[in-house]
């Protein structure tokens, strides 16, 4: 397997000022499911806690893994200027072990669509399930580039994407992004751009980075979920409790043994 997905330089510093997770309301979804299985939490891929610190804020046990140290830096610096605590660790969530169980697993943010190989797939979902206490659930968002899917054409240039409000100093971030879809593979690679400009508009530094993203239809994230002994499977649809439509942008799967 190639080394995972990882966010590092302005990709990362600017995560929590330009993402567009963040114009997710996901976070009630989340914390509705786990108010009906309390318990230990584990995030994987957690970022900078965008899910994570709110949960320890809720006072929730919760542990985080990702792949990059400047991701976990950043997620740490938040949780000390709060006063909360949260275990966090460097780790890949296809191949992980933390030596113990927890009551909700959660892989937030469209993480499980940067598994690319169903070699990926089935490790990650192996590991969650050692994870898993008895009673225990997983939840995951896929996402469905509906977006790209409904285009015409099969590629696009970079155009502006995000731009951050101006700091103190009156320099902001402007994010940049292409993309280019296979559809006959599933996959879809995105090229972003993310340039820190300051108070004169006058670019100061500039980085492209390129992330691909698989997503699988229903049909087939059911029957590799129940290959890997999670058979009791609940999809809803755009973070709502009800199933998803023929055009959802974001498709939820909780799974229990």
């Amino acid at each position: 397997m190639d080394r995972p997905y990882e966010y590092s330089g302005i990709e990362a510093s600017s995560y929590d000022l330009i993402d567009e997770l963040s114009d997710f309301d996901d976070y009630p979804f989340y914390r509705f499911l786990i108010e009906s299985n309390p318990g230990q939490v584990l995030d994987l891929g957690c970022g900078t806690g965008r899910i994570l610190c709110p949960l320890a804020q809720d006072g929730i046990e919760v542990t985080g893994i990702d792949s990059s140290d400047e991701m976990l830096e950043i997620c740490r610096a938040k949780l000390t200027r709060s006063g909360l605590e949260a275990e966090l660790s460097r780790g890949d969530i296809r191949k992980f072990d933390l030596g113990s169980q927890f009551d909700s697993i959660l892989i937030p943010g469209f993480t499980f669509n940067l598994l690319l190989e169903t070699q990926e797939i089935e490790g990650c979902l192996d590991a969650c399930l050692k994870h898993m206490k008895p009673s225990g659930q997983l939840v995951f968002p896929t996402y469905m580039p509906w977006e790209m899917l409904e285009s015409d054409a099969n590629q696009k240039p970079l155009t502006k994407r995000r731009e951050s409000l101006s700091d103190r100093k009156g320099s902001r971030i402007v994010a940049w992004q292409g993309w280019e879809i296979n559809r006959f593979d599933q996959l879809l690679q995105l090229r972003n751009r993310f340039q820190h400009l300051d108070s004169t508009g006058v670019l100061q530094c500039e980085e492209d980075r390129s992330m691909t993203l698989r997503w699988h239809l229903p049909y087939d994230m059911l029957t590799l979920l129940q290959k890997s002994g999670l058979g009791d499977v609940s999809v809803y649809g755009d973070f709502t409790f009800d199933p998803p439509e023929s055009d959802s942008e974001s498709v939820i799967y909780v799974a229990r043994r």
